[in-house]
């Protein structure tokens, strides 16, 4: 370790020069700049619509009819289109005490760079963080790459956790000086960041040298002890704050533009409990919590980016520019539900009250492409803040391909302003931009174990219905063709498919790029359509030897080619590949700097390839849940582009596959389904196949929990798992091991959707035998919202309890886990083998 010439001295004294401030500005383009609109009235959805498992969220100036109304955040008002008016909305109904809104002037953006904690941890060095910065500078910053974070482990002895709060030591891992490795970052056209836990400590020196900053006994020993240090500031005194300023400005000083400040709920909770310590006790504990922000802010100024950490320190809202939201992730699927429980938790913040961190994104192996491409994909589909945290210099092409696609996060804001309480499945972002207005849908599986179809309406979206609508699959770079009503597409376990959806006119359109995930937000500067000429006029943003795609679709009707295209810098002509496919054209090119291209692109009509389809063979339905089937043919022989569904006398929507979703369904009811081949140009089948189905006879006289659609449970970090104790390892009561059932951490719930099918309900109960503890835990069965069973408190040595309930005529089935009186904390309640009879 490297010890500065005086403990003290090391937090009053600035070391370096302040250096360069707003670097981060510096780089932002001129056409992200903050809108001096804001804040401004935004379109609003105060509650889910007609489809619970649609996510909406807008990119520019957005309308849509399935907006509730329009929230003002200088108000803090929602305004219904009934005219009545939600007041105090943000504090009252969402409570978010000190709720104001977003100050977008020095940061339009969330930040997008690199973290070091998850793959080096505490094992981080200077010279790893070097090598990762240099990285960025020649592969990603071109993609809006601004961030370089060096996390826990460059100060006191670099190990540990509470007894490593020293901010006056440097670890010997970093004698180059954290100073020198700020000035590094910045040279190479970066912006230095930091992580700390700032109000704790744990160099007794210092507690010693000034008693009056920490939280101390009687006896002179901590009066908070926690992860968050051996001792914890004091915030009621005028010291504290000299003390916090003191050392954020020395942070400052030595060149560090972005603060990571972790542990603030652990800190807002100790503030709170442990007010007999303070030496001026008098006064709200949430108050002295934002005054040692407002002191920490005094010292960074108003030019640097100060992050809060971890879960959600809400009482920070105002003073910081944005905050985690979550849970630490980790590299596997795991880790993506932990980002996609923090955004269904708290979306609602983001770029309204702050920017939310829902945690890095890590795409490297061994975590499978397709799940990486999913945790991309959500990242970037939500423009929260984007950091990755993998060594860099280690990813493979197709792991560097997914972030150069998500970089940088942009200016995305939910519609949704309220916390989900399940997680959905349609992400819709609908974006307006140069007066191209389309939808970016991710669609998600979250089953690891198994792949299947998801469906999309395009009512439940808000588009034309009964128009068609042109569809294009972005991750393959693939047109799926011209359709009405919907789509429903097959999914892989634990994946994403990402669909651009434009509404289909009577001539050739731009339906995607492939710069960014939003398709042209980024890239496009401008894009206009000449009839006369029947050709298209654009410049966009090209990145360095990145092929740069402009994809072009055509009415169903009409087939038209690329005749002729023209690329040009301001140094000369680019080279075009030019690929014409039927109902679709690509044109791609590659710009030998960093610069904006100008391109023009002509049409000519061409010929359409019709060939004759015929209806599917063998229709079959499948029960998916307790209203649902999964429709399945045999997949033919011959060419197809896809399928049309028709239920009841009723187009429903497309597949491109021999498998479509429906959902939704009355048990009781008998159906007609009808499918028929389509081909390009929407010529279908001159025959259908059909088939009548019932669901309730469908279903089997067994079906296991796991099987049914959740309707709602508990939001938060841990949730209820399905076939797997919370923590993901496998269900275990006394020392046997069961394949099936739901694991839940207490103070949580889950519902089933099961509409009245089946007469009983039984599982066994009992503590996980992960279950370190004797903590006792209630067993509940709700039913309708009526208490069906109750257990009595059990504990560990119980074991496995038997539980047979009747559920006749229960239309949604409710489990409920809670500790055992004088019980803190979370205890493993497992419902192992739970399954619904008939």
């Amino acid at each position: 370790m490297c010890k500065l010439s005086s403990l003290l001295t090391a937090l009053l004294i600035a070391l370096l020069p302040a250096g360069q401030l707003s670097l981060a500005q510096s780089r932002i383009p001129s056409s992200v700049r903050p809108d001096t609109r804001w804040p401004r009235p935004i379109p609003a959805r105060i509650q889910d619509g007609a489809n619970k498992d649609v996510v909406i969220m807008t990119l520019g100036e957005v309308e849509t009819a399935l907006a509730d109304g329009v929230f003002d955040p200088r108000k803090d008002e929602v305004r219904l289109k009934d005219g009545s008016v939600k007041t105090d909305y943000y504090k009252e109904t969402l409570g978010v005490k000190f709720f104001q809104a977003i100050d977008k002037s020095r940061f339009p953006l969330p930040p997008s760079g690199w973290c070091s904690w998850y793959f080096y941890y505490q094992e981080i060095n200077e010279d790893e963080v070097k090598r990762n910065a240099k990285w960025i500078s020649e592969n990603l910053k071109d993609y809006g790459a601004q961030y370089v974070q060096i996390d826990d482990g460059w100060q006191g002895t670099g190990h540990g956790l509470g007894e490593n709060r020293d901010w006056t030591t440097i670890d010997k891992r970093f004698s180059g000086g954290m100073d020198r490795l700020a000035a590094y970052i910045k040279s190479l056209g970066l912006v230095p960041g930091i992580w700390l836990a700032p109000h704790g400590q744990s160099n007794e020196s210092v507690v010693k040298n000034q008693p009056a900053v920490f939280l101390i006994k009687a006896d002179g020993s901590s009066a908070s002890n926690t992860w968050e240090g051996k001792f914890l500031v004091d915030p009621s005194t005028p010291e504290t704050q000299l003390y916090l300023k003191a050392l954020f400005t020395t942070l400052s000083k030595w060149g560090y533009e972005y603060f990571k400040i972790d542990g603030q709920p652990i800190v807002t909770r100790e503030f709170r409990t442990r007010k007999e310590f303070m030496k001026n006790p008098a006064g709200d504990p949430d108050e002295m919590y934002r005054q040692t922000l407002k002191s920490i802010r005094e010292a960074i100024g108003p030019d640097r980016y100060l992050l809060g950490c971890w879960v959600i320190p809400m009482e920070g809202v105002g003073i910081m520019n944005g905050s985690r939201s979550g849970a630490d992730v980790v590299a596997g699927w795991d880790g993506f539900k932990y980002a996609l429980r923090a955004t269904s938790q708290y979306y609602y913040l983001h770029n309204v009250a702050w920017y939310n961190d829902p945690d890095v994104l890590v795409v490297r192996a061994p975590v499978p492409i397709e799940q990486a491409r999913a945790w991309a994909s959500l990242v970037g589909l939500t423009g929260q803040a984007l950091l990755t945290s993998d060594r860099l210099t280690d990813l493979s092409a197709d792991r560097v391909e997914l972030l150069r696609r998500v970089y940088p996060a942009v200016d995305i804001r939910p519609l949704d302003l309220f916390s989900y309480d399940r997680n959905k499945h349609v992400w819709d972002l609908k974006i307006n931009h140069l007066g191209r207005k389309y939808d970016v849908v991710g669609l998600f599986n979250f089953d690891e174990g198994k792949s299947g179809p998801r469906y999309v309406s395009w009512k439940d979206l808000g588009l034309p219905v009964g128009k068609p609508v042109h569809v294009f699959d972005f991750w393959n770079q693939e047109y799926l063709g011209t359709w009405e009503h919907g789509v429903s597409l097959d999914l892989l376990p634990a994946s994403c498919r990402v669909i651009t959806l434009l509404a289909a006119e009577d001539q050739p359109q731009l339906i995607s790029t492939n710069r960014h995930i939003t398709q042209g937000w980024i890239d496009l500067v401008s894009a206009d359509y000449d009839a006369a000429r029947n050709s298209y006029r654009g410049r966009s943003r090209a990145i360095k030897n990145d092929p740069y795609q402009l994809q072009f679709v055509f009415p169903r009707a009409k087939n038209f080619a690329i005749s002729r295209v023209t690329v040009r810098t301001s140094t000369g002509k680019v080279d075009a590949k030019v690929l014409n496919h039927q109902g679709w054209a690509t044109v791609e090119f590659t710009s030998p700097k960093t610069t904006e291209v100008s391109w023009e692109v002509s049409f000519e009509p061409a010929s359409i390839y019709r060939f004759p389809v015929k209806e599917p063979g063998q229709l079959w339905a499948e029960y998916a849940g307790v209203d649902g089937v999964n429709l399945r043919w045999n997949a033919q022989a011959q060419p197809a582009t896809g399928y049309q569904v028709i239920l009841n006398g009723n187009v429903v929507g497309f597949t491109p596959t021999n498998v479509f979703a429906l959902r939704g369904l009355d048990p009781n009811v008998t159906y007609t389904v009808e499918v028929s081949t389509a081909w390009q140009d929407g010529t279908l089948s001159p025959k259908k196949a059909q088939i009548k189905f019932n669901v309730g006879q469908l279903l089997p006289a067994e079906i296991s929990l796991a099987e049914l659609e959740i309707v709602s449970l508990t939001p938060g970090w841990r949730q209820p798992e399905l076939d797997r104790a919370y923590t993901g390892k496998g269900l275990s009561i006394g020392g046997k091991h069961y394949p099936t059932g739901v694991g839940m951490p207490t103070r949580s719930e889950i519902e089933f959707q099961i509409k009245g099918n089946y007469q009983t309900f039984s599982a066994l109960v009992g503590i996980d035998d992960e279950q370190n503890n004797e903590g006792g835990v209630e067993f509940t069965v709700m039913g309708d919202g009526r208490e069906l069973w109750h257990s009595e408190v059990l504990k560990k040595a119980n074991g496995a309890i038997p539980v047979k309930v009747g559920v006749a005529g229960v239309q949604r089935l409710q489990l409920v886990v809670k500790n055992g009186a004088n019980v803190n904390g979370r205890i493993h309640g497992d419902w192992v083998d739970a399954k619904l009879l008939k």
